[in-house]
């Protein structure tokens, strides 16, 4: 009798699993799944930290092929407006392509009174708004997808010579074909996350300076469907959160799994 009902809960567990019943997952795919995001969430990460060096909006200054290509083309902690026009008390810069992505961005500089200034003032500028959105396709390794990226950033602390600067503000972003080929394996998704930073505290750009946030958070939330597999169809929610330390290689925990993030590269680690 003991062997029927083992039999039984195998055939019921195996028929189900074939049925491509989207309300379960096993505890291996769950961890697979954590792991995928942990990746996701490291190449967002990079590009935030890259988005707030630059002060413009712009991508490139830090995660340029080699890394920090172009990062001193312009006087250590000055934006690069080049082509972007003034107007409304704001700068609309034209879109830029840079490895594979479009950038379209506008910013908003301000004295301490919170007034708007026609150009940046190492002395004056008390702090900086930008927006930038962020399309295209990426490939890492043993991931791609088709991403689109929005940040909201508020830059504070510029005003007279400073060593820091402070960044807070909300993303969102949504990624589309996004896929993990391990060995024979393809494991397929769709992602919708928004994105909270809060205090992230970054050096200033200068030669022999480290470019990596030195405190701070981001907290990213997804909703994450599976594309592919006898789980297609099935959404589960992902929570990461991002402490930065100073070093390349923050640590990153994904609904309590911890990782390290490998800014650098693009890439997260189990710890």
């Amino acid at each position: 009798m003991r062997s029927t009902r083992v039999l039984t809960a195998g055939v019921l567990l195996f028929a189900a699993a074939c049925s491509g019943n989207p309300t379960t997952t096993t505890p291996l795919l769950d961890a697979l799944i954590t792991s995928d995001v942990a990746t996701m969430s490291a190449d967002a990460t990079t590009e935030d930290v890259d988005v707030m060096a630059a002060m413009d909006g712009d991508i490139g200054v830090l995660v340029s092929a080699p890394l920090f290509e172009g990062m001193f083309l312009t006087p250590p902690g000055g934006p690069r407006m080049g082509g972007c026009t003034f107007a409304a008390g704001q700068f609309a810069c034209p879109p830029l392509t840079r490895n594979g992505l479009t950038v379209t961005r506008t910013v908003v500089f301000m004295d301490g009174g919170g007034a708007t200034q026609s150009a940046y003032d190492a002395a004056l500028t008390a702090s900086i708004h930008v927006t930038a959105s962020v399309t295209g396709d990426v490939t890492r390794g043993p991931w791609s997808a088709t991403v689109t990226r929005n940040r909201d950033f508020t830059i504070t602390g510029l005003a007279g010579t400073e060593t820091t600067r402070t960044v807070n503000g909300t993303g969102s972003e949504s990624l589309s074909r996004s896929r993990v080929t391990e060995g024979n394996e393809t494991r397929s998704y769709t992602l919708a996350g928004t994105s909270v930073v809060a205090n992230v505290v970054v050096p200033v750009r200068a030669e022999g300076v480290d470019p990596w946030p030195l405190s701070g958070t981001i907290t990213r939330t997804y909703t994450v469907t599976r594309t592919s597999g006898p789980n297609a169809g099935q959404t589960m929610t992902r929570t990461v959160v991002v402490t930065f330390n100073g070093t390349a290689t923050p640590t990153a925990t994904v609904n309590g799994t911890s990782f390290t993030l490998d800014l650098a590269h693009r890439t997260a680690t189990r710890r």
